[in-house]
């Protein structure tokens, strides 16, 4: 009876083995193959055979149901670039990009985030064929200094590497469009209705030639390819001008492609229109993507940009660019890059320090911009140590009070009333209150 025990145990565990090998595996393809969708396993009563013994059984290496925390790894960031080809031109040409923005897929809540970037921007961008090599230039030449100068990766490559160096901001892929794939795209989707705020003319370029003396009035209009890029290329009244009609036709397409079901359809959709983008996302990332995309609310997308951080100016070669106020525009770049749900609650946060604190005070606002709190949300106040260490939500912003909770050692307390005034999340360090590292 006993060697029959043994051998059944025995052969369950075994099984068992076999089941956490096989489910650790496919947890590491799961991560390349659907990125921001691995596999969750529960886990499961493990009883030993013949006994009332058992116990829940996590596998060591995969995940859990649980919820997550909110982590920097909750980001996908794809730099779309929109290049000023034209029709019959070679595709290894050196063009500049008309269009730059950063898509910014949030998995953790579903959001889509769109950073425009001033084509006119004075930047440092790559120069020859050396990665780490810089020239100042319009960021909108770094695409074609990629291609002329064969940087490694060529123009999509040094324009990542641009933004990346200028912005601080990881870029995860990018995807090229020139104006004869926007075209068919828009075309595709039957053309697009957008809300023109303000009627804007241009005489002077062919830009609005499609349109009934080059004017495109202001109201809802349904716009074909050729209409849509005319609109989203028009500057007559400036590049910030520009970007927010761009933002508009994006929205535009995004709101029809998913009336139309093409996010459901995402792997026969990119099968069919690949041909007009160029990207370095490899074909088996599309299955994953397509279903972090159906998780994806995009009715409430959010944009962002750059140009009201930015001023006019002249180069030394005389051309009219936008200088960089750096600290408004790495402003602008905290809160793209936050955690969204902080970001809806846009909490005034406390972080008291304990007598002879600044040092810990400053790691503690480091730490919050890192798990996705803006600094400038975050205000150090010095502490005398009347108040318990915890962390208190004084004004009911319970996402962000317990998202500190998850990076501080410290409890949720119940507020005292000897809180300082006029924040809405206080948190208070003790002595050696540790930071947490949300896993």
């Amino acid at each position: 009876m006993m060697r029959r025990r043994a051998a059944v145990v025995g052969i369950v565990g075994g099984c068992l083995v076999a089941v956490y090998v096989a489910l650790a595996v496919l947890g590491r393809v799961d991560q390349y193959l659907f990125p921001a969708n691995e596999v969750a396993v529960p886990a499961v009563p493990a009883y030993v055979p013949g006994t009332d013994l058992g116990v829940n059984v996590s596998l060591p290496g995969v995940s859990a149901p649980e919820p997550r925390p909110w982590t920097p790894k909750a980001r996908l960031n794809i730099l779309v670039l929109g290049i000023d080809k034209r029709p019959g031109q070679p595709e290894d040409g050196s063009y500049r990009s008309d269009t730059m923005f950063v898509a910014s897929v949030d998995t953790h809540a579903g959001r889509l985030q769109l950073l425009a970037i001033p084509r006119d921007f004075w930047a440092e961008i790559p120069y020859g064929n050396t990665p780490g090599v810089w020239a100042e230039n319009k960021i909108n030449a770094a695409y074609s200094y990629g291609q002329f100068y064969k940087y490694p990766g060529g123009g999509p490559a040094a324009a990542v590497a641009a933004v990346e160096h200028n912005l601080n901001i990881t870029i995860d892929h990018y995807v090229v469009i020139d104006w004869e794939g926007f075209v068919r795209v828009i075309d595709a989707l039957g053309g697009i209705d957008i809300e023109v705020p303000e009627t804007i003319s241009d005489f002077g370029t062919d830009v609005l030639e499609v349109f009934p003396n080059q004017t495109v009035e202001a109201g809802l209009r349904h716009m074909d390819g050729k209409q849509a890029l005319g609109y989203s290329r028009v500057r007559v009244d400036g590049d910030l001008k520009r970007i927010e009609r761009q933002q508009l036709v994006i929205r535009a397409a995004v709101e029809k492609a998913v009336s139309l079901g093409w996010v459901g359809r995402i792997p026969e959709v990119w099968s069919a229109y690949r041909d007009a983008f160029r990207t370095d996302i490899d074909n088996a990332l599309v299955p994953g993507y397509a279903l972090m995309a159906r998780e994806v609310d995009l009715g409430r997308i959010e944009t962002f940009s750059l140009g009201k951080a930015m001023y006019g100016g002249v180069s030394e070669d005389g051309q009219l660019i936008l200088l960089p106020n750096r600290e408004q525009m790495y402003a602008v770049i905290d809160l793209f890059l936050a955690d969204p749900q902080v970001r809806d609650e846009q909490p005034k946060v406390a972080v008291v320090t304990p007598p002879g604190g600044a040092a810990v005070g400053k790691a503690a606002q480091a730490h919050l911009e890192q798990y996705g709190v803006p600094p400038e949300w975050v205000t150090v106040v010095p502490g005398d140590g009347s108040l318990a260490p915890g962390i208190y939500d004084v004004a009911g912003k319970g996402y962000t009070a317990a998202k500190l909770a998850g990076l501080f050692d410290v409890r949720l307390s119940n507020p005292t009333g000897g809180e300082p005034s006029g924040f809405d999340v206080v948190v208070v360090l003790g002595e050696g209150t540790a930071l947490k590292t949300p896993g």
